[in-house]
């Protein structure tokens, strides 16, 4: 229903063009109320199924406001530049009344979490994911280690199977998780140790701006100055290397990047006005949470930590 709403009301907008040629600014409250008077109008069209040969009806709309089409368009445009003011916001309020209006309609005008629920799945989506990665010598432990980027703000599930034929307990090892930010640190570290058998299924929250996502998938955790005997020279510390032979296979690997609400109700709203009318990039050009259709995404091999 949002997407046929925001689809009518945007073509409407874009008829209203050939008016007049004065353009106003309409202050984000009285947007939100033309936005809700365009959702009911638009409800009562779907519910009673009126065939329209023109979209000349929400023409009142914006007369009873004292505003033009064009005038909304004109708006709706300047929220591009505007860096404090969110489009979805404006939504959102006009939501907010339908909500509170909605016990007083003997018919039910719209549902409303399901705007938040649409978002949120529309922009989910599967960023990285492989089938099979075997680790069967030292130099595959590249192939353990995987970076992703960009990282926007959301959930990220990891989920993968794996068997290890290796000596956990001469050579333990773990799965590492974390977030890069901007500033080279590690946050939203997560770590799960391995055993011989079994499946991991984490989530790691990016709540700021972060550079990349790293996954370690088979660190090996007592490598770091251990204690050896070197001949004449006696015991010192010194940095393990990894076995020369492992054997970690991992099968299924995915990440699934789910964005939170605020982000994808403005990223929805901003790739259905960026369809219908500034497709030639006069306002928005892309949304804020563009990203690739579910695919595998191979990354650049890095030396891991181990």
């Amino acid at each position: 229903m949002m997407k046929r709403v925001l689809s009518i009301l945007l073509v409407a907008m874009m008829l209203g063009t050939m008016g007049c040629s004065k353009k106003n600014i309409i202050p984000d409250d009285t947007l939100a109320e033309i936005f809700h008077d365009a959702f009911v109008v638009n409800a009562y069209i779907g519910e009673e199924r009126i065939d329209l040969d023109s979209l000349q009806i929400y023409e009142p709309i914006f007369n009873r406001y004292g505003y033009t089409a064009k005038d909304v368009v004109y708006t709706v445009g300047n929220f591009s530049r505007r860096k404090s003011a969110r489009l979805g916001s404006v939504v959102e309020q006009a939501i907010s009344r339908l909500e509170k209006e909605s016990k007083m309609y003997a018919k039910k005008v719209v549902i409303l979490d399901t705007i938040r629920n649409v978002a949120v799945r529309t922009l989910t989506r599967t960023v990285y994911s492989d089938t099979l990665i075997h680790a069967k010598k030292r130099a595959d432990s590249t192939a353990l280690y995987i970076e992703i980027s960009p990282v926007q703000r959301g959930e990220y599930n990891i989920s993968y199977r794996y068997n290890s034929e290796d000596d956990l307990k001469k050579y333990p090892r773990s799965a590492e998780f974390y977030f890069y930010d901007v500033d080279g640190y590690r946050n939203g570290f997560v770590s799960v140790t391995l055993r011989n058998k079994g499946s991991i299924n984490r989530s790691i929250v990016s709540n700021t701006d972060n550079r990349k996502l790293v996954l370690n998938l088979g660190k090996y955790t007592n490598l770091d100055n251990r204690k050896v005997t070197s001949g004449k020279k006696g015991s010192r510390n010194r940095k393990n290397r990894p076995p020369k032979f492992q054997d970690l296979e991992i099968r299924d690997l995915k990440v699934v990047y789910k964005p939170n609400e605020d982000s994808a109700i403005d990223s929805l709203f901003e790739r259905h006005v960026n369809i219908k009318i500034f497709a030639d990039g006069f306002l928005i050009k892309t949304d804020s949470l563009t990203l690739s259709p579910d695919s595998t995404r191979v990354s650049t091999p890095t030396t891991p930590d181990n």
